[in-house]
C-alpha cells in the first residue's frame, strides 16, 4: 500500500514535469504549492487558536501565578485548581488540532519526500541548480530567508523576546537544506513560501479580531 502511494506521487510529479517542459525542480515547486494551498485552511485555523491559546494564557499568568504560590506544597492541588482556571476562561489542552494535523501532514510528507528521492536520480539541473541529487548550498540560503521572514510576519514574535531559541527554526532549515539533496530542498522552499502566506494571513487576521 505504501509503495503504491509512493508511486502514485511519483507518477503525479512526472505528470507535471511532463506540462512544464520536463523540468522536475519545477514540477517538485508546485507539487509542494499544491499541497500547503490545499491544507492552508486548516493549518491557519489551527495556528490561529494557537496563538490566541497563547494570549489567554499571558492574560492569565498572574492568576497561575498566585496559584503556584498558594498550592507550593500540593502538587496534584496546584495542578486541579490551574485546570479549573483553564476551564473557566475555556482554554484547551490545545493538542487535538495540532494532533489532527500532524497526522496529515506527516504521512503525507513522507510520501512525497520518498517519492521525489525516486525521480531526483534521473533529474538533471534547475536554474542555478546543477543536479537535483545533489546538495545546493544557495537553495538552503532561500529557504532559510524564507524562514527568517515567516518568523518576522509570525504576530508572537511582537510580544516575545527575540532569544536565540525563536531564531532556532531558521538556522535548522538552513542546515538540513543545505545537506538534503536539492530536489527535496525544492520541496520545503515551496512549502516555506505557502508558510511565509500563512504568517502574512495569521497576522492579518489576528489584527482584525484585536481588541481596538
Amino acid at each position: 500500500m505504501w509503495s503504491s502511494f509512493v508511486d502514485g506521487i511519483s507518477g503525479l510529479l512526472a505528470q507535471l514535469a511532463s506540462w512544464m517542459d520536463g523540468s522536475y525542480g519545477m514540477a517538485v515547486i508546485v507539487l509542494a504549492v499544491l499541497v500547503r494551498l490545499a491544507m492552508l485552511p486548516m493549518t491557519l485555523r489551527t495556528a490561529e487558536q494557537g496563538w490566541w491559546r497563547q494570549q489567554q494564557l499571558l492574560a492569565l499568568k498572574p492568576k497561575l501565578a498566585r496559584l503556584r504560590e498558594r498550592y507550593a506544597g500540593d502538587p496534584a492541588a496546584q495542578a486541579r485548581a490551574v485546570q479549573a482556571l483553564y476551564r473557566e476562561h475555556g482554554i484547551s489542552g490545545g493538542l487535538d488540532a495540532s494532533l489532527r494535523v500532524a497526522l496529515v501532514q506527516a504521512p503525507l510528507g513522507a510520501g512525497i519526500y520518498a517519492a521525489i528521492r525516486q525521480g531526483i536520480a534521473g533529474a538533471g539541473s534547475f536554474l542555478w541548480i546543477p543536479k537535483l541529487a545533489r546538495p545546493d548550498v544557495w537553495l538552503a540560503l532561500v529557504v532559510g530567508l524564507l524562514s527568517f521572514a515567516a518568523l518576522l510576519l509570525n504576530p508572537a514574535m511582537s510580544g516575545q523576546a527575540r532569544t536565540l531559541l525563536h531564531w532556532l527554526p531558521v538556522v535548522v532549515s538552513f542546515l538540513v537544506v543545505w545537506h538534503l539533496a536539492a530536489g527535496l530542498g525544492l520541496y520545503w522552499a515551496g512549502s516555506s513560501g505557502v508558510n511565509l502566506l500563512q504568517m502574512a494571513l495569521l497576522r492579518r487576521r489576528v489584527r482584525q479580531r484585536a481588541p481596538r
